[in-house]
């Protein structure tokens, strides 16, 4: 038998365990943007005890000052015996919960009071209605305590072919009910007095929800095991609350337009009127839809989990120290962090902030190469074997590594905006809004979008920000009986067009990796 400290609280075993698992086994929130797969090197701990060596592959992901103060991999490192582990201290993470909604007749599925749910891959966002009320009374946000199995959807995929869908499930239903009870209790309402409830999210997230093996999603002909859009008891799912609440999942469009997308369309209202309105969740998945002539098609696009942090070498989520702003003065980077703490790492505001400020200024040139011989310059480090930018005074630095995965992200992205436009037959300019929706979406700087080739430019200007429209389009579904009907009407009249093997994706995708705006 021996003792593991963590954070200060003592837990003992009888074998050796290994830290990440140790570590969530206790309920600590700890992202592993790999989902173990010891490929991002952001599971980072303070060690020191028995543990096991230190291999060469762990090695390579730490520098030699980290190593010099204890600094281990969780999903390396086993303890062996007695042994203390400190995780990051515990700050609090900038999640969107606000939202904008088209006006409607209330109408509730049920008497008493509502909760409604969008669960992010990355954050999960509950809201406490009141009856007769159309303004949330309680909202509570975490971050989406599944970043344990990975980052993305695919990561996620990845673990349940590994492991099953069981440990997935149990820590979302679990973390739902714990919002629930959170709720209520704020509230000072017992769990019985919810009458309705809906549950939105991609088709993923909800195939995790419900237990249901998601290995379909991902490989050809990408057949999910259901698009939801049913009534079920939270009995059957595990979820605290009564059976006589009802329970709503709205319908998925396909694998990966998901019934957070219809909640999202619904949200903006943007079949409703006579205009050519685009709508984009900007995320691990770009997820989009166009309406045009009454007609509605809907694509996604990986772009991988960059715009979120992981994979970039001092990336990080939206939380205090991050820096989220960026731009280019007098010959220098000046910038700002979350909380105006010192900074630490850089969220994904700020890395398209960064990247577009640079691109400006000529310090990356339209390749995506840093260039060494500009006069900016001389705010850049040799990181290792390759050049790093470094933003301003703050010692955090952006390599071209990194830049090059964020063309990987923008260049998806873009390219399922040219595509969608170019099925429809129309152009960017003809576009009369172009709606954003999700938390990274709703915090990136347009111009800078823009500037990168993220976005069109003619868009700029048509931008409607919708904030958590996920969110919001669950709320109208749970306060409208004709409003619920609406998103099963969207989802069953949207067209998907598939990108795997299209050609004008492709073109578009290398095209795109440039940076260029037009």
């Amino acid at each position: 038998m021996f003792t593991l400290t963590i954070n200060e609280e003592k837990f003992t075993y009888a074998q050796p365990v290994l830290i990440s698992d140790a570590i969530h086994e206790i309920g600590l929130p700890f992202s592993m943007p790999c989902g173990g797969g010891h490929t991002c090197g952001k599971c980072k701990v303070t060690a020191r005890g028995v543990l096991s060596e230190m291999t060469d592959e762990e090695r390579r992901h730490l520098s030699t000052d980290e190593i010099a103060a204890g600094i281990r991999l969780a999903c390396f490192t086993y303890a062996l015996g007695d042994a203390e582990i400190l995780t990051a201290e515990k700050k609090q993470e900038q999640i969107l919960t606000a939202g904008a909604m088209e006006h409607f007749r209330l109408e509730p599925l049920a008497d008493g009071y509502g909760i409604a749910v969008d669960i992010g891959t990355t954050t999960v966002v509950s809201y406490l209605y009141r009856p007769g009320n159309r303004e949330p009374a309680q909202v509570v946000s975490h971050h989406n305590e599944q970043a344990r199995y990975g980052a993305d959807v695919i990561s996620r995929i990845g673990y349940c072919n590994e492991n099953g869908v069981a440990a997935p499930q149990e820590t979302i239903v679990s973390q739902l009910n714990k919002s629930f009870s959170a709720l209520c209790n704020a509230e000072n309402i017992s769990i019985a007095s919810v009458g309705s409830a809906v549950i939105t999210g991609n088709t993923t997230m909800l195939h995790l929800l419900f237990g249901l093996e998601p290995r379909g999603i991902a490989v050809a002909p990408f057949t999910p095991k259901s698009l939801f859009g049913e009534f079920v008891l939270p009995s059957q799912l595990g979820l605290c609350l009564p059976d006589t609440c009802r329970l709503y999942v709205p319908r998925s469009v396909s694998s990966y337009v998901g019934a957070d997308i219809t909640c999202a369309i619904l949200a903006s209202g943007m079949t409703e009127k006579k205009e050519n309105s685009f709508l984009v969740d900007i995320g691990t998945n770009g997820e989009m839809a166009l309406f045009s002539g009454g007609q509605l098609k809907c694509c996604s696009t990986a772009a991988g989990p960059a715009f979120e942090g992981a994979g970039i070498k001092m990336g990080m989520s939206a939380l205090e120290g991050a820096v989220n702003k960026v731009w280019e003065e007098d010959g220098t980077l000046k910038y700002t962090t979350i909380g105006e703490k010192p900074a630490v790492g850089i969220c994904g505001s700020g890395i398209i902030d960064a990247v577009a400020a640079c691109v400006r200024c000529g310090l990356i040139d339209e390749t995506g190469l840093i260039q060494e011989d500009n006069a900016c310059y001389a705010g850049c480090i040799d990181d290792g074997d390759e050049p790093a930018i470094r933003i301003g005074n703050s010692g955090v630095l952006l390599t071209q590594a990194d830049i090059r995965k964020i063309q990987l992200a923008k260049s998806a992205i873009r390219a399922g905006i040219d595509t969608l436009l170019h099925e429809c037959g129309i152009s960017a300019e003809a576009l009369d809004t172009f709606y954003i929706a999700g938390g990274f979406g709703s915090f990136i700087d347009k111009q800078s979008a823009a500037d990168i080739g993220l976005i069109p430019p003619s868009a700029v200007s048509h931008v409607k920000v919708i904030g958590n429209g996920a969110g919001m389009g669950a709320a109208a579904c749970l306060l409208s009986k004709e409003k619920l009907t609406e998103s099963e009407q969207i989802a069953a009249a949207a067209a998907e067009v598939e990108l795997s093997g299209n050609p004008y994706f492709m073109d578009c995708y290398i095209d795109r990796m440039m940076f260029e705006t037009e």
